[in-house]
């Protein structure tokens, strides 16, 4: 795996788990999507990371969303789970990551495009 995309994998991972974590520390031990923040600063700060991701990628553009959704499932599980609510917490996770995917798919497109006129 080239340094670029690993560095992109590691950036997508940080920036999932920080979503999660702050507000969970802020918030009394909270999951983050209990609090408004997690709507007009998570969701949006995730989803122009995975925009630039699909950008600096070109290509793939659907594992950045996925790299987002996975880290903070998994920061959400490690720091208390879902209990009975699991299969729920999946679909959530999954709706959640719509704008990530869309930002992420422009931003690929934008970047192939830009790529074939320079060439």
């Amino acid at each position: 795996m080239p340094t670029a995309e690993r560095n992109l994998y590691v950036l997508t991972a940080a920036v999932a788990v920080a979503a999660w974590l702050v507000p969970w520390l802020l918030l009394g031990r909270k999951e983050a999507w209990d609090h408004w923040t997690y709507f007009v600063v998570s969701i949006p700060i995730m989803s122009i990371v995975a925009a630039y991701a699909g950008f600096r990628a070109g290509s793939r553009w659907w594992r950045w969303p996925l790299t987002l959704v996975i880290a903070q499932f998994a920061t959400a599980l490690l720091l208390g789970g879902f209990g009975n609510l699991f299969p729920l917490g999946i679909i959530v996770f999954l709706v959640f990551a719509a704008p990530m995917a869309i930002t992420a798919a422009v931003a690929a497109r934008i970047a192939r495009r830009r790529e074939q006129h320079a060439s």
